[in-house]
């Protein structure tokens, strides 16, 4: 899943509650922690007297943007430890010796 997919999604599940009222962008550094006053001012572009109304639906298209920010970030975690292990495991085949090829289709 690319980067655009996975802010498509986070848009996605953040938009239904309020895209009547404001447009919702997500920025190139949304994979820092945010709390609720930032996200609302920062991402979803909010007036500052709804972000210090921290209503209710506000408060719970927040929680989904956050946990749509975190379930991206352990996904990304999870694919990096993944391509590291692929490519530890492609640097040590470059180990191989002559001696170790004798006898096969490498060593002829």
């Amino acid at each position: 899943m690319n980067i655009l997919t996975c802010a498509a999604v986070a848009l996605a599940l953040v938009a239904p509650a309020a895209a009547e009222e404001a447009e919702i962008l997500i920025s190139p550094g949304a994979t820092q922690a945010l709390d609720f006053g930032a996200w609302c001012d920062e991402i979803a572009r909010y007036p500052a007297d709804r972000c210090a109304e921290a209503l209710p639906d506000d408060k719970s298209a927040y929680d989904r943007y956050a946990e749509s920010v975190n379930l991206f970030e352990n996904e990304k975690i999870a694919r990096d430890e993944s391509r590291r292990i692929e490519a530890e495991r492609v640097d040590r085949m470059g180990d191989v010796t002559p001696d170790q090829t004798r006898g096969s289709a490498f060593g002829r």
